[in-house]
């Protein structure tokens, strides 16, 4: 969540770190969606390829997966729009 005085890049990496412990760098703002209750913005960042996310308080687990593969999870409304957007801005 955007807190007052933040900029999006900032709330991004902040959220990043928070929830998964990655230390992300340069957030690139990549589009953004509405929810029925959110506003996703969506960005792309850095991180180094040995890093480990390991869940916070906020999640319960988290895990690597190949962007085609996302498809298949079970994901919420809003992810599943965004890893559809995401994939077709790849193949562009």
């Amino acid at each position: 969540m955007l807190k007052r005085g933040e900029q999006l890049t900032e709330t991004a990496l902040r959220e990043l770190k928070e929830e998964t412990r990655l230390l992300g760098k340069s957030a690139r703002y990549l589009f953004d969606i509405r929810g029925k209750q959110k506003h996703h913005h969506v960005f792309s960042c850095e991180i180094p390829r040995q890093a480990k996310a390991r869940p916070s308080s906020e999640i319960a687990r988290c895990r690597w997966v190949h962007l085609d593969d996302i498809p298949r999870l079970i994901t919420s409304g809003p992810t599943s729009d965004i890893v559809r957007l995401i994939n077709q801005r790849r193949r562009k």
